[in-house]
């Protein structure tokens, strides 16, 4: 950063005090240092202040403190007043400034005992800066703060710290006072924002609270009534300051070196680094490409330009399109959220990049160029509208810049003709053969000679078993795969969503024994993943891939015709004597216990070169992987049914020093609720017998197995499991999480707890076991079983149940637990029965019926007639 030179700041103050010697008339004062033995005497006499008096020597107005010169300002001593004790001086700077030290130095008296120096931004509210105390103990009692014993030393970047180190006695003439506010403190190398605003202040305050006396004379206040204190005491004891020193510098935020005084306005900083305002806080025009951020020490913050490509000078940041990596900087980079606004030459983008609706940047033309924007020529009677292709960024297929999108049955680069097998402009109407199906050079010449899975008069619908008619087919359809079900299917009319995920990407090898995690940022609005090719080769063979996240797998059949694609890059974090480029199969897919690959030229990808790679989901795309095998459609279904793994390449040379990185990977698979704009027509819609599912009868029903997992001619069998499960293992055909409380391999057992026949087929086969009936058991699990004679049996019954129900209360218990509610209690008799007598306790009201001998009552709680003693406690009735 830039940093203007550090200035007295005072020497231009406006200064002020609450008093000033003599301003009330003439009075005398002697300097202490006349009056302590053993010092030097010269010119050993008091003198006299006048405020008004035409003598130089006598006046001491407070702007002395700031002339520069051997002058001073001197406060009333004590004579006229103890309240001459408090005296507050005050600095105002006319504007912010960053404030380093303040010097203090005092003149013919001591320097001040007990006073505050203080701070402010508008004169109004003052904050402390430091306290000063004579002792280490009046911190404490006065202020309120622990002493900061020694040199003045800073723990926290705005610690206000009380010390008595400036305060001594000696010297008794020309003390100083040094505070520094930066240095010392633990951010001084490069400020945080707490120590800028500590720092930062127009105000300055030293407000005085004590002089700094001899103790003799402390003595003598502390047991007479000041105004009957010897003169010759009193009027030795006064503030006198001879300069204050203000070490501060313009607040440029870290953007300038100098900042001149203007006479109209004060000082002004020349900004630099791109930086406007009167403080350097702002961005200036053009030059947002990055948010202002202050200057430090360490970092110097510059502004960045937009890259607006010449089209305008205005742009603002946007955090969002800095988060998406969407603006382009002037180094060719996606770094920085510059947003051009107001572009020109009918130009328009985040950048200026692109054209506005209705004109076009030919290919070629840079967007920097003079007049790069071209009006589009779309004909009103083919075109959809009067909007071309923009530039190559928007140019897709065939498709180029300035090209116009067509009505159907319209063609040309101005849709101002037919299309190929339509006539009649402008009125373009289809010729007699379909265009897709026949193979006339004419297709308005018949007769119409049909693709061979093609048929009708016009060529114009699929063979029986075929589907999607296509003009880029040489066979017009495809044959219905179905998994071999029906050979009754039509091309679907979903749209195709895009799968783009790279989180859980990972490197491996071909056999997928070893893994490693790549590392990740965000780059151009989109993640990017990359690894280094010497940390890779300690645990990778030479060759090694890029693995897809579970996103991107199992069952992919709706991804038929779809797009894969990704963008892949590589260059060397040293430069290579000597390069080898490495030639290998780009896209790897497993499923179905097979392997296939793209062909083994793949990409010649140079180094520092960007290459996305567009791969259409489709069986003449691949081959059996190491062979030149072509691929059948219907082993290419079998593995989109239920794809494994999906393999991207990584390396591309031999280069150790290499960094590999991979991008954006986009997979197009059709679904009900895309709102994509291209037709999946090369998706099949199969008439699925019952049992199957899936747009190919890849699936099978709930509660029905893919018996062995086989896709192409496999079977879809019910699940054994009674309606308790909702799927089974495709090879056992053992249940999956049965429910209903059942369990066991086809959910044909009740757990334990519950009884029932499992095999009724409701969600209520299986009952909680009531042992007892009608009780919750919080610390008893109860087991039963169910007899076809009997019905429910428990096999064990809790403490005070009995019964093959545990429907009657034990000995010793009471309670009708067959009722809603009802338990059984244990008997209350005091100890007073024995619970193995039979009948010896009411199994319905709890009563005690037979106590030991000596006692009764209806809880045996008293000694019978003819015996005595305690019956309850004691129970020592005799």
């Amino acid at each position: 950063g830039l940093f203007p030179a550090v200035l007295n700041l005072a020497s231009n103050a406006l200064i002020t005090t609450n008093a000033t010697c003599g301003e009330k008339g003439r009075e005398m004062y002697c300097k202490l240092v006349e009056h302590v033995p053993g010092q030097p005497a010269r010119n050993p006499q008091c003198r006299i202040c006048d405020l008004r008096s035409k003598v130089p020597h006598q006046r001491h107005p407070i702007t002395n403190a700031i002339d520069g010169k051997n002058t001073w300002w001197q406060s009333p001593s004590i004579q006229n007043g103890i309240e001459y004790h408090y005296v507050t001086i005050t600095l105002d700077l006319q504007q912010i400034f960053q404030i380093a030290y303040v010097i203090v130095k005092a003149a013919n008296s001591p320097r001040p005992g007990n006073w505050i120096l203080e701070r402010s931004l508008d004169g109004v509210d003052y904050q402390p800066w430091q306290y000063y105390a004579i002792t280490d103990s009046e911190c404490l009692t006065r202020y309120n703060i622990h002493p900061r014993p020694g040199t003045p030393s800073y723990i926290k970047d705005d610690e206000v710290i009380c010390t008595s180190y400036y305060s001594k006695i000696h010297p008794l003439e020309n003390g100083e006072i040094h505070t520094s506010l930066i240095n010392g403190r633990p951010s001084a190398d490069d400020p945080s924002r707490e120590l800028l605003e500590f720092t930062s202040a127009r105000f300055i305050r030293l407000r005085f609270q004590r002089i700094r006396t001899l103790n003799a004379d402390l003595m003598m206040f502390a047991h007479k009534d000041p105004t009957e204190i010897d003169p010759i005491v009193t009027r030795r004891y006064y503030y006198s300051i001879k300069d204050i020193s203000v070490g501060g510098m313009c607040i440029c935020s870290g953007h300038a070196k100098a900042c001149p005084l203007d006479p109209m306005t004060n000082v002004v900083c020349q900004c630099e680094h791109n930086t406007c305002g009167e403080t350097c806080d702002q961005c200036c025009p053009g030059f947002h490409q990055k948010p202002w951020h202050a200057g430090t020490f360490l970092h110097k913050h510059e502004c960045e330009p937009c890259n607006c490509h010449g089209k305008t000078e205005e742009c603002y940041y946007d955090q969002d399109v800095a988060d998406r990596n969407q603006s382009l900087n002037i180094q060719g980079e996606y770094i920085g959220g510059g947003v051009c606004v107001n572009c020109t030459d009918f130009t328009s983008g985040i950048n200026c990049e692109t054209c506005i609706d209705g004109y076009f940047r030919p290919k070629g033309v840079l967007p920097d160029s003079r007049d790069p924007c071209q009006p589009c020529s779309c004909d009103p009677n083919g075109s959809l509208n009067d909007t071309c292709v923009k530039d190559e960024k928007h140019a897709e297929g065939d498709m180029l810049p300035g090209f116009c999108h067509c009505k159907t049955g319209y063609g040309g680069e101005s849709c101002n003709q037919c299309a190929l097998g339509y006539k009649g402009y402008p009125e373009c109407l289809p010729c007699n053969c379909s265009l897709k199906g026949s193979e006339n050079d004419d297709p308005c010449i018949g007769p119409c000679i049909c693709k061979e899975h093609v048929e009708g008069e016009n060529c114009d619908r699929c063979k029986p078993g075929f589907f999607n008619l296509q003009q880029n087919n040489p066979e017009g359809c495809e044959e219905c795969f179905c998994s071999g079900k029906t050979n009754i299917c039509t091309h679907s009319h979903l749209t195709y969503r895009s799968i783009e995920d790279l989180n859980g990407w990972y490197l491996t090898d071909l056999p997928g024994l070893i893994r490693v995690t790549p590392k990740q940022r965000r780059f151009d609005g989109h993640q990017q993943i990359s690894i280094s090719n010497e940390a890779a080769r300690k645990v990778l063979p030479q060759t090694y891939y890029w693995s897809a996240p579970s996103s991107y797998l199992g069952n992919k059949v709706a991804a038929a015709g779809g797009h894969l694609k990704f963008t892949v890059s590589y260059d060397f974090k040293e430069e290579e004597e000597t390069v080898q480029l490495m030639v290998q199969s780009d896209v790897i897919i497993e499923g179905g216990d097979l392997r296939i690959s793209t062909p083994k030229a793949g990409i010649h990808l140079q180094p520092s070169e960007e290459y996305t790679e567009e791969i259409v989901l489709k069986p003449e795309s691949f081959s059996v992987h190491g062979t030149d095998v072509p691929v059948r459609r219907r082993e290419f279904m079998t593995i989109l049914a239920n794809v494994k793994r999906i393999l991207i390449r990584a390396t591309y040379s031999n280069g150790m020093n290499a960094i590999y990185r991979l991008r954006r990977v986009i997979m197009e698979a059709a679904d009900h609720t895309s709102t994509g704009r291209r037709v999946a027509s090369a998706v099949e819609l199969c008439n699925c017998p019952p049992g199957y599912d899936g747009t190919s009868c890849e699936s099978c029903w709930p509660q029905h197995r893919r018996v062995n997992g086989t896709i192409f001619g496999g079977i879809c069998a019910p699940c054994t499991c009674f309606g308790h499960a909702e799927s089974c293992d495709d090879i056992t055909g053992e249940c999956l999480d049965c429910k209903h409380n059942t369990g066991g391999s086809y959910c044909d057992r009740c757990l334990p707890g519950f009884y029932g026949d499992p095999t009724k087929g409701t969600a209520e086969d299986c009952q909680l076991c009531a042992c007892p009936l009608n009780i919750p058991s919080n610390n008893f699990s109860p087991t039963c079983h169910f007899d076809r004679s009997r019905g429910l049996i428990c096999d064990a019954c809790p403490a005070g149940y009995v019964g093959p129900r545990c429907e009657r209360c034990a000995e010793g218990y009471f309670g009708q637990p067959l009722i809603p509610g009802g338990s059984c209690q244990p008997c209350q008799c005091n100890n007073n029965l024995d619970f193995s007598v039979p009948g010896s306790c009411d199994s319905l009201s709890g009563a005690c019926l037979i106590c030991k001998p000596g006692t009764t009552g209806q809880y045996c709680e008293r000694c019978a007639d003819g015996y005595f003693g305690d019956a309850l406690d004691a129970r020592n009735c005799q």
